[in-house]
């Protein structure tokens, strides 16, 4: 996937499965032979008054910027930040 040099592609295997771009291709149990599909995913964005966060549907990173007492840092909760599938903004917190 990074060969690709695309930021919001995912690959999947033949049977619709992302593969996760840390893993090797041996640890992706594909098979020779077999045909990736590739997935486009469309980038989300949030706000708060004094911050954003940007996401992927399923994606495993968001990138937050901006005041991070209105939510603009989350890197102390972003291993906890796997499979989002939607970010809801309020007037200083996400």
């Amino acid at each position: 996937q990074r060969c690709f040099g695309q930021r919001f592609l995912r690959l999947a295997a033949p049977e619709g499965r992302l593969l996760d771009p840390r893993n090797s291709l041996g640890l992706s149990r594909l098979q020779d032979g077999d045909s990736l599909i590739a997935v486009a995913q469309q980038p989300k964005i949030a706000a708060t008054r004094d911050a954003f966060a940007l996401w992927c549907v399923g994606g495993d990173r968001i990138v937050t910027w901006g005041d991070p007492d209105e939510g603009g840092d989350s890197s102390s909760v972003q291993d906890q930040l796997r499979n989002v599938q939607q970010i809801c903004g309020t007037g200083g917190a996400f």
